[in-house]
């Protein structure tokens, strides 16, 4: 639910505000890009900037969880051709994370996905990067949008509303 230029869920503990503009690929010279908030299947929260960006939030509550480390690394099963470019522990509201970079070839194209992985509260939350543009903008305005990211409720988190 959108909330004062916040998303927030209950049921998953956390709210997070909408990603900042930023000059992205797609933008006419001088101008800034919007984050546009559209649907992608298993996600909870998910925006796109042109056609080459998207980032996504992932929120599962009420199941048993593992490490941040070992659910991060969930996320690539399913992907033959990928190369790990970076991974390591991570500060996300307050807790311990996991966050990996890789390329990886998606849909016969080459891309780059950043993920953070959060366990608290008996939720798992996956905040995902995914361009196929200049990388280092997108990875900036990730950034902002993790360091965003908050635990609001989590006494509440992963029990049914």
């Amino acid at each position: 639910m959108r909330e004062n230029g916040e998303w927030r869920s209950t049921r998953a503990g956390f709210r997070i505000a909408e990603p900042a503009a930023a000059p992205g690929p797609d933008a006419v010279a001088g101008a800034d890009a919007d984050w546009e908030r559209f649907d992608l299947e298993g996600a909870v929260l998910a925006f796109r900037r042109g056609k080459l960006e998207t980032m996504s939030l992932q929120a599962r509550c009420g199941r048993p969880v593992a490490a941040p480390a070992i659910l991060a690394r969930h996320l690539v099963i399913g992907l033959p051709e990928r190369t790990l470019r970076q991974e390591g522990p991570v500060l996300v509201a307050g807790q311990s994370g996991w966050t990996q970079t890789f390329d990886a070839r998606l849909e016969n194209r080459t891309v780059r996905l950043k993920t953070v992985t959060l366990v608290a509260a008996g939720c798992a939350y996956d905040l995902i990067l995914v361009s196929t543009g200049e990388f280092e903008p997108a990875e900036r305005a990730f950034d902002a949008w993790v360091d965003g990211f908050v635990l609001s409720d989590v006494a509440s988190a992963g029990r049914t509303p």
